[in-house]
């Protein structure tokens, strides 16, 4: 069995997807494949590459792997020839994610590395606490805990009190808190 030098909650979503079994002992094509589920990069019928509806060479993903383009080809190749991937990464989609602009719109903006990404209740504490104090919540994003460091980042309305990021801090779950504006 390979090492995915992940938590075992991370092996049973690889298990659930069938990655564990398409890219044994094929490490850069794992690499590959992470990458596009990670950014919702869709595979067409045909083997194309998109972000919504703009087409993404190949190419292009390899060089910000720092991969051949090769490795991108057959990665495509494999995971539209394994049913159950086939039918996941023809659906993906991408979307908007405020983090990086969240200061431009005068939002708040945290980010969470838990302890465990699969532990229970880690949203329903963080935004109880910000809900608490009267503070909307604008987005949330989280990554799947099959990702080796995942995290969750927080949008709100306006920036969450040095308090509160103490209060967050506190719930079980939680490693760290990082304030991105």
């Amino acid at each position: 069995m390979p090492n995915f030098d992940v938590t075992s909650s991370v092996e049973i979503s690889q298990k659930m997807l069938n990655m564990e079994n398409v890219f044994y002992r094929r490490k850069s094509q794992r690499k590959v494949a992470e990458f596009l589920l990670r950014r919702g990069i869709r595979i067409s019928d045909e083997g194309k590459l998109f972000s919504g509806e703009i087409e993404i060479s190949n190419a292009a993903i390899a060089r910000a792997l720092d991969l051949d383009r090769r490795v991108v080809t057959a990665t495509v190749d494999a995971i539209l020839a394994e049913p159950k991937l086939r039918r996941i990464f023809t659906r993906l989609d991408s979307t908007l994610l405020l983090r990086d602009v969240a200061p431009e719109l005068n939002f708040g903006a945290i980010e969470i590395i838990p302890t465990d990404a699969s532990s229970k209740g880690i949203i329903a504490g963080v935004t109880r606490i910000i809900a608490d104090a009267n503070i909307s919540v604008r987005q949330i994003i989280t990554d799947d805990p099959m990702f080796k460091n995942a995290e969750m980042t927080v949008v709100t309305e306006k920036p969450i009190p040095r308090d509160l990021i103490d209060r967050i801090l506190e719930l079980p779950g939680i490693k760290k808190v990082i304030v991105l504006n």
